[in-house]
């Protein structure tokens, strides 16, 4: 099986690795790994675009967590607040 048969079936960090030997090789190898990268390239990157398409429809369709957070100067603020109203009556 040759390598450009496996790209769908590498790990992302398998292909991140194989991307940077290819854009290494495009150029500072012998003609022929120049080759051989300038072919694999194009596969390579598509592979990554669809998989970072596939990550990021998956990140949108995650429902959103909102939390209400209230500042920390409120917090400190309310039980003061309420020891002044005491004190008053």
């Amino acid at each position: 099986m040759s390598i450009d048969q496996r790209i769908p079936d590498l790990s992302d960090k398998e292909l991140e690795t194989l991307h940077a030997n290819a854009v290494r090789l495009a150029d500072s190898g012998t003609v022929m790994q120049r080759q051989q990268a300038d072919n694999l390239l194009p596969l390579i990157g598509a592979e990554m675009d669809t998989r970072r398409q596939a990550k990021a429809a998956i990140a949108a369709a995650k429902p959103r967590r909102t939390t209400k957070k209230t500042p920390a100067s409120a917090k400190a603020a309310a039980p003061a607040a309420v020891d002044a109203e005491t004190e008053a009556e």
